[in-house]
């Protein structure tokens, strides 16, 4: 036989009512206890509760799924987010739908209009244009990992020109003369920052500042970019490398690896993001490691509370930590 609601809530001492709240995902909104909320949860996980989503959709008016959007999901950065993302959903009572834009406006804007046609609650979203909000007004949307206008609400991201001057600071700590900067879509807010954030170190250490050393790789031939830009800094003698994020950065390890084998000892590595590969990994990286917890938390409860109270939050600007290495 079925569980249904009135057997969770005769099995946890309290109303159907109050079980109604804990699955939907509002216990804390109608101040129900953290025990008692984790009671009615585990005894639905042990009586494998499933709730019948169309009927909870149809009388609560929500389809209680909410859209991730990113550029690229296999990136490890955003693949990890994700998860998290899913998992705090989850705790809300909401399912996630994941698409890539390829960081294509035209893509972008297929995948909202899919979205909404779908009639999802709400949408996290790392945007590839500064129109999305202005565009999907009536669709709760939280920004992170780059937003366009510095007055933006509902808007999750880290200090990024700060977090570029700490890498390239480490750089030139760690003895390098000469640093070049490798990155993508540098039309974009949070590429823009990390740019002048490392030119902000150069500058404050009185090195030269040299543009044909700020090379922006093209999103489709990542690794041919890296490959070219890497050959051009090395042959101008380039000893220190900060990459703009953790894929140009595994692809510059492979490349001075496979073609350049006598630099490994001479050049030092600094990438955004981290990976797991990077604690062995030759050249040395020291990288800057994004709390993908506190994202993915702020993330979600920004967007609910848009979906609850039709209003946006404050954004938040979150810290980093420097993994040296």
């Amino acid at each position: 036989m079925k569980p249904s609601i009135k057997t969770i809530a005769e099995r946890s001492g309290v109303s159907k009512t109050t079980v109604s709240f804990v699955l939907n995902g509002r216990g804390e909104e109608k101040n129900i206890s953290a025990e008692t909320q984790k009671r009615v949860k585990d005894i639905a996980r042990q009586l494998n509760y499933r709730p019948n989503h169309l009927a909870r959709s149809l009388s609560m008016g929500r389809s209680y799924t909410i859209g991730f959007v990113v550029p690229d999901i296999s990136n490890p950065f955003f693949s990890k987010i994700a998860r998290l993302v899913e998992h705090y959903a989850e705790e809300r009572g909401y399912s996630v739908m994941v698409a890539s834009t390829d960081e294509k406006p035209d893509k972008e804007q297929v995948i909202l209009d899919t979205f909404t046609n779908r009639q999802i609650d709400g949408v996290i979203i790392a945007p590839a244009t500064e129109f999305v909000q202005n565009n999907y007004s009536a669709l709760p949307i939280v920004n992170f990992d780059r937003h366009f206008h510095e007055g933006d609400k509902a808007f999750v991201s880290i200090n990024n020109s700060e977090t570029a001057r700490l890498l390239t600071q480490s750089l030139i700590d760690k003895g390098c003369k000469k640093i070049g900067l490798i990155g993508l879509s540098s039309f974009l807010p949070n590429i823009k920052e990390r740019i002048k954030g490392y030119k902000l170190a150069l500058d404050t250490n009185k090195m030269l500042v040299d543009e044909e050393l700020v090379v922006d790789v093209d999103t489709n031939m990542i690794k041919k970019g890296v490959e070219q830009a890497m050959a051009n800094m090395l042959a101008a003698d380039v000893d220190g490398f900060l990459f703009l994020n953790n894929v140009l950065a595994a692809e510059g390890i492979w490349l001075v690896n496979k073609y350049y084998p006598q630099a490994i000892d001479k050049i030092r590595f600094a990438s955004f993001d981290n990976l797991d590969v990077f604690d062995y990994a030759s050249p040395k990286v020291t990288s800057a490691l994004q709390p993908g917890d506190a994202i993915a938390r702020h993330c979600v409860e920004m967007l609910c509370h848009q979906i609850d109270n039709k209003e946006r939050s404050n954004g938040v600007r979150l810290s980093t930590t420097i993994i040296e290495r």
